[in-house]
């Protein structure tokens, strides 16, 4: 990290999510922050992000956009949730830096999308994650001003990077909560999927097609990889695995938004 670098940690100053359910911290979190902290670079930034009457997603967007206001205009907004896990952030990084002259007075809106791989299920001694999905996300942007999430109304372009995403793959309680919680909680049934998560297993998974909650083929199959955290699978997962995505699903990526961004001229 540069010295310009900061990062900012929002956390919920009633300690509530984004529906309102409480939550709570441990201590050896806030001990562990201390320790890894070396260069101070982290500011924690307390305030009310949970608004009763708004959904989810409102106050996902909401708090969004409270933080990049917090950290002030300028340079590149990277926003990585709690259970986001990239594989190479320090290759991404460098990649922002590289490209540093978009982020100057007077350049256009852009976002920087990368690619998404879910965990599912702790189950075996490992992970059950989403084999060949590549979603993709906006977690860049020079110009903070998220409509949904983190997504704007900017072009976005596309990086090849990857991060795995912890979506599912928690113990049954932490699942419900956050079932509960996310910002598409009015967009399916939760209940009846978190019953089908329940029964998926070492065994069985392989017989689980098409399976996404919102958009079904989006996650055609699971795969399973070895680990007793997630930090533990991921380096398991390094050293036979590519970090970047497949060039094929990169590049058509890269044509919609080239179509997009020649549509609009």
């Amino acid at each position: 990290m540069s010295r310009n670098d900061q990062i900012t940690l929002a956390v919920d100053q009633n300690s509530k999510t984004w529906t309102g359910i409480p939550f709570a911290i441990e201590d050896a979190f806030w001990e562990w922050i201390k320790e890894i902290d070396v260069q101070k670079k982290i500011n924690v930034y307390r305030d009310v992000f949970y608004r009763p009457g708004f959904k989810a997603m409102e106050n996902g967007t909401r708090e969004r956009m409270m933080i990049a206001q917090r950290m002030g205009e300028g340079g590149w907004h990277v926003q990585v949730d709690s259970d986001e896990y990239f594989l190479d952030f320090g290759t991404f990084s460098q990649f922002l830096r590289h490209h540093s002259r978009w982020t100057r007075p007077g350049a256009a809106p852009l976002d920087i999308g990368i690619f998404w791989m879910p965990l599912f299920k702790q189950v075996g001694n490992g992970f059950l994650y989403i084999k060949d999905a590549y979603e993709t996300l906006p977690i860049a942007t020079n110009r903070p001003d998220y409509k949904m999430a983190r997504a704007s109304d900017h072009l976005i372009r596309y990086a090849p990077f990857c991060l795995f995403h912890q979506t599912w793959a928690r113990g049954e309680q932490e699942v419900w909560t956050k079932a509960n919680s996310i910002g598409h909680v009015d967009h399916f049934n939760v209940q009846s999927y978190f019953n089908m998560w329940k029964a998926i297993d070492r065994h069985n998974y392989r017989y689980i097609r098409n399976f996404h909650p919102l958009i079904p083929s989006v996650w055609p199959s699971l795969e399973w990889g070895p680990g007793k955290d997630v930090p533990e699978f991921i380096a398991n997962y390094r050293p036979n695995h590519s970090l970047t995505v497949p060039l094929r699903v990169y590049l058509r990526r890269r044509l919609g938004q080239w179509k997009k961004s020649w549509m609009q001229k």
